[in-house]
């Protein structure tokens, strides 16, 4: 018969006892709901961790494609804020594609004075943080640029000769040249960190009326048909010489005796032949055989009135013939310090950028300085050589040139004149001179933002 379990013998009975005491004090369970409790902010540190690392990264990506932006846009001149944004958000996104992790919103583009400054947020999903309802982790990212440009000196050396006058070339020159000088001098931060010249010319430059007396003149000289011959760079024509008189003189200069025809060499009245023809303004007779018109406005040496530069332009006016050289080597005189009517800087490629944009519409006809025939009619082929051998002067003294040939001329010339052959720019209509002289101009405003 099996006993009931109240029936059950007492020895039994501490021994139960004991072992509910034992199990109701025993600690060691406690250990395993402590660690899974703690696991729970374990996890939540780990993923955090992920989640923050990652949002690191986004933040660095952002940075670097804000940094390529500011770059970009810090080198633009001339634009409207709403089109500096446009341009910012354009090289982020180009650097910072919707397929990288993060949504980024719009670009903030300010400037102030040479600083440019950019910002962006980005929203980033989480990985692991959100199975604490952390479902996203707000990124922001800056940058600022300082426009630490060079500073930049341009002259205008622009053909005034009659065919000019033709297919409406002036007229459309004298647009695109005024909006050069708003895009160029839009780049200075600072009043003469950007400083323009004009020298416009035809077979003579016009140093102004006022220097009559200036002893760097001289008015007698030989005219262009004499019979001349040349000898160690020393010119000697056996024609009597032309006289000009300085009544009524308009300010007109020819080419200077060879071999300062293509030199900046300063004029000294001990040695004639450094010094300045002046022109006889239309005389074409007698003695004075030559006959050019000299309607010329005087060149402008650099400058920062931006008013007065474009009132030059509007009074510029056609007539006359060819003589690249000229123009060339007066647009050299003003970007050199020290030489005639110049009040340009010392020299300094590490901070200072000298640059000349030539212009003309034909091919040489006259030149003065004993080189054969070369009457204003015919083209002449003695002046290109004098004209390569000034544009190659002009780049060994570290100024650069564009040239823009306007429906006719001399390509190869001009071509090679050009301190690099996209530095070259060759148009088959007036209307197109308005874009080439924008690309010039940005990329003069660009050279002095660059280091």
């Amino acid at each position: 018969m099996r006993e009931h379990p109240m029936h059950q013998p007492n020895f039994m009975r501490p021994r139960l006892t004991a072992f509910l005491r034992r199990w109701v004090s025993d600690t060691r369970g406690n250990y395993a709901i402590m660690f899974a409790l703690a696991l729970v902010p374990i996890l939540i540190a780990i993923g955090a961790a992920i989640d923050i690392s990652q949002a690191y990264v986004v933040k660095q990506r952002m940075t670097r494609a804000l940094d390529d932006a500011g770059l970009a846009v810090g080198g633009m001149t001339g634009l409207t804020a709403t089109q500096i944004q446009t341009y910012a958000q354009n090289y982020f996104n180009a650097n910072y594609p919707a397929s990288k992790i993060g949504v980024p919103g719009t670009v903030s583009v300010t400037t102030s004075g040479n600083l440019v400054n950019l910002s962006v947020s980005a929203t980033m999903p989480t990985s692991i943080m959100s199975i604490v309802g952390i479902n996203t982790i707000n990124i922001s990212a800056s940058s600022q640029i300082t426009k630490m440009g060079k500073k930049l000196e341009v002259i205008l050396v622009l053909d005034n000769t009659g065919s000019m006058s033709s297919s409406n070339k002036l007229t459309t020159l004298k647009t695109a040249a005024k909006n050069l000088i708003s895009t160029v001098s839009a780049a200075a931060v600072n009043v003469g960190d950007v400083k323009i010249g004009i020298v416009p010319f035809t077979t003579a430059v016009n140093v102004g009326s006022s220097n009559v007396s200036a002893t760097w003149l001289k008015w007698t000289y030989a005219p262009t048909n004499a019979s001349c011959t040349t000898k160690n760079g020393n010119v000697t024509c056996t024609q009597a010489s032309a006289t000009t008189s300085k009544t009524g003189w308009s300010g007109c200069v020819t080419d200077r005796d060879q071999s300062y025809d293509i030199a900046v060499t300063v004029p000294s009245t001990s040695n004639s032949a450094t010094l300045y023809p002046a022109d006889g303004d239309n005389l074409g007779s007698g003695t004075n055989i030559y006959n050019d018109s000299c309607s010329l406005q005087p060149l402008m040496p650099l400058s920062t009135d931006w008013t007065s530069l474009n009132n030059e332009i509007t009074a510029m006016q056609a007539g006359g013939a060819t003589n690249t050289t000229i123009g060339l080597v007066w647009g050299w005189q003003m970007l050199t310090q020290g030489a005639t009517l110049s009040v340009a800087a010392a020299p300094d490629p590490t901070k200072l950028n000298k640059v000349i944009v030539f212009l003309t519409d034909g091919d040489n006809t006259y030149y003065r300085a004993g080189i054969g025939s070369c009457d204003g009619s015919n083209d002449c082929t003695g002046a290109d050589t004098r004209t390569s051998l000034v544009c190659t002067a002009i780049k060994n003294a570290g100024i650069q040139i564009y040239t823009v040939r306007v429906m006719d001329g001399n390509g190869t010339l001009l071509q090679n004149c050009a301190s690099d052959p996209t530095m070259y720019y060759s148009v088959t209509a007036a209307s197109q001179l308005t874009s080439v002289f924008a690309t010039i101009a940005q990329a003069l405003s660009n050279l002095r933002i660059s280091q």
